[in-house]
């Protein structure tokens, strides 16, 4: 029974002394395995804003959107996307696929209008992928060591319901580990892409009028509203003026016309 808590403690003490030593040294030992080069763990992020015609912004948002979905080879997948026909017609879009589906999507993009903007933003995820590694080897070891230690608690109650619920709680960890892994690697082998598409470039001439006949009775009615609150401010100063004036006036008249002292 002394053996079994012993052991127990020593990978307890173990585990904890391995957490806290986690970020730092080894810097050169293990990269992942001799595939990290130094520059293969970077996550790429491109933005594109094109102008097009007014009455192509949908269409364009459309294709582009269709142009994702369709293209399981590259995995394209559609983040978010939404289109806004007020004032002025705007669409965005994001996706998230590999370089090679970036590519065709960027230049599906340019050629249905003016690429306004272009832009392409690095992040080196390499020490982020190498302390995930390094986590989850010590959690699978941690666990190994864990299993081992349950077969040899025996008929030891006590010990048993230690090792199950550290392991238990092992296990979560294992997993929340490897699903943050799997996010690093994603944004590794794929590329985000975010598309703005817009028209104010190439709006007609008479869709500024149209648009000021449109809201002719919307701007009539808050002009309307306007005045009659500036003549809610004003009437009381008003009011007072007519009232006060005469009363100055009159004592002004008297001030001027009293007798001078010799």
């Amino acid at each position: 029974m002394k053996i079994v808590y012993m052991s127990l403690m020593g990978v307890l003490l173990l585990a904890g002394c391995g957490s806290k030593g986690e970020s730092g040294g080894q810097s050169s030992a293990a990269r992942l395995d001799g595939k990290e080069k130094g520059s293969e763990f970077l996550a790429y992020e491109h933005n594109v804003s094109v102008d097009t015609h007014e009455a192509q912004v949908r269409p364009l948002y459309e294709k582009v959107v269709a142009a994702c979905k369709a293209d399981t080879d590259n995995g394209c997948l559609l983040l978010d996307s939404g289109i806004d026909s007020g004032r002025y017609v705007h669409a965005r879009i994001s996706m998230r696929a590999k370089p090679a589906g970036i590519r065709k999507l960027v230049a599906l993009v340019a050629a249905e209008g003016d690429v306004i903007s272009q832009g392409t933003k690095v992040e080196d995820l390499g020490r982020p992928v190498l302390d995930s590694k390094k986590r989850l080897d010590m959690l699978k070891q941690y666990q190994a060591q864990l299993q081992d230690l349950e077969k040899r608690s025996g008929a030891n109650v006590d010990a048993l319901i230690k090792v199950t619920k550290e392991l238990a709680t092992v296990q979560v960890e294992l997993e929340q580990a490897t699903a943050a892994n799997a996010l690093l690697m994603q944004r590794i082998d794929t590329d985000l892409l975010n598309v703005a598409i817009s028209a104010e470039g190439r709006q007609s001439f008479w869709t500024p009028v149209k648009r000021a006949l449109g809201n002719f009775t919307e701007n009539l009615s808050e002009g309307v509203a306007n005045a009659i609150t500036a003549m809610a401010y004003i009437l009381p100063w008003l009011l007072a003026f007519v009232l006060l004036f005469p009363l100055g006036r009159k004592g002004w008249r008297r001030l001027r016309g009293a007798p001078r002292k010799a």
